[in-house]
């Protein structure tokens, strides 16, 4: 009996021994560390003093007061090298618009949706009368912010409509380089275009691609403290934050019954990996 217990014991210090460390990469008395693309406006970008700001770095801060923690450190990664970023535990998460896809839900955990989006494809002005549609794109030059959803639905439909696919670090130099006639357009999330071009008069935004997609908070798989981001989360909608910060941003109040007004039942996005059907209860 007794080398039954001895086992049992010798095992669950093994399974203990092999759990990773994330309490360690959640200290409560440091500022919550959240990777951002920089440059991707309106989501984070820096003033001309040099200060970071954008809806990702509101939301962030934001979510570090509802957590307690003393403020956010917002982290710069570029876009192709994010989901490393976090898996390396650089980040804590991830603050950056990031889509909702199965794929990378069976590589980090998702936190309920927070908004709805789209793509936008975006021209020179000067094509405006050239290119109204998806099939207007053929054998046309289209650049994207490398490992982006808009960089998944090119390679998809690339074949179907027949144009070339040039990639960027980051998506206002693929929007730059369709400004400048360097390649004929550019794609990226709908908001996120639509206010680089609103103030530009050579480019133009010409086709809205719906594609269902919303926006999540990626943590590590198996991270706790996916939880506990989502519960604060949750807390910014219900009293209101998480709309301010949408109307601020993006000029509109955030749709009744979108993302960004719905709370979830469980953790997680339901329907795919990491998903926790677990009752809490809400403030």
């Amino acid at each position: 009996m007794k080398r039954v217990i001895v086992v049992m014991m010798m095992v669950a210090v093994a399974l203990l021994l092999a759990l990773p460390a994330f309490a360690d990469d959640h200290p409560s008395d440091q500022p919550l560390r959240a990777a951002v693309d920089m440059g991707f406006v309106p989501f984070a970008f820096l003033t001309e003093t040099g200060e970071a700001t954008g809806f990702a770095v509101d939301l962030a801060n934001a979510l570090a007061e509802e957590l307690g923690r003393p403020g956010a450190e917002i982290v710069d990664v570029n876009w192709s090298g994010i989901f490393a970023a976090l898996f390396a535990s650089k980040v804590e998460f991830i603050v950056a618009p990031t889509n909702i896809t199965e794929a990378r839900a069976k590589e980090m955990d998702f936190t309920e949706p927070y908004m709805d989006t789209a793509e936008l494809i975006a021209i020179n002005a000067k094509d405006r009368d050239k290119i109204k549609t998806l099939d207007d794109l053929e054998g046309k030059v289209i650049g994207v912010n490398t490992g982006s959803s808009g960089h998944t639905w090119l390679m998809e439909n690339q074949e179907r409509y027949g144009f070339k696919i040039d990639q960027y670090d980051r998506m206002p130099d693929a929007m730059m380089a369709v400004q400048v006639g360097r390649i004929d357009a550019g794609i990226g999330d709908l908001e996120a275009v639509a206010y680089y071009v609103k103030d530009k008069p050579e480019l133009f935004g010409a086709i809205a691609v719906p594609t269902g997609q919303q926006y999540g908070l990626p943590c590590r798989k198996a991270d706790p403290f996916r939880n506990e981001l989502e519960q604060a989360l949750e807390n910014l909608k219900l009293n209101g934050t998480l709309a301010e910060v949408h109307e601020k941003w993006f000029g509109r109040p955030a749709e009744l019954g979108s993302a960004a007004t719905l709370v979830y039942i469980g953790y997680g996005v339901f329907g795919l990996p990491g998903f926790e059907l677990t009752y809490h209860e809400l403030p």
